[in-house]
């Protein structure tokens, strides 16, 4: 910078800037090396092929554990819970309960049977 009233730049400024130029211009070309490189690269077919068949396999054994856990508790939850036939050498219970039990009457009915009233009364008292 030169003429018409400005001041040159000092020695050390000027040395340092061409080195921070350098630096910079360095960067640059790096960047642009590496921006030209990233379109070149080839595709990775086969590692994408391999995943997929890994991902497919892992998801079709998980299925196929998944069928066949529930399977094995429908089978469980269907099958009849049956008591052992007693073994004619064991004891005999003092009480055994009979299998069918009357229900009791419903709540709003009385127990009582229903009498008539007598004569010379009514139902309902004052």
């Amino acid at each position: 910078m030169t003429g018409n009233g400005s001041t040159q730049p000092t020695p050390t400024a000027n040395g340092a800037r061409e080195q921070r130029d350098a630096i910079e211009r360095a960067l640059m070309d790096r960047a642009r090396a590496r921006a030209s490189r990233e379109h070149e690269q080839p595709r990775r077919l086969l590692q994408y092929a391999i995943s997929l068949v890994a991902v497919l396999a892992i998801m079709g054994v998980t299925i196929f554990a998944l069928d066949a856990f529930l399977t094995a508790m429908q089978k469980f939850m269907e099958t009849k819970v049956v008591d052992p036939a007693p073994d004619p050498t064991s004891p005999m219970p003092a009480f055994v309960v009979p299998a069918e039990v009357s229900p009791p009457p419903p709540a709003d009915q009385d127990p009582r049977p229903s009498q008539p009233p007598a004569r010379g009364t009514s139902e309902a008292t004052p």
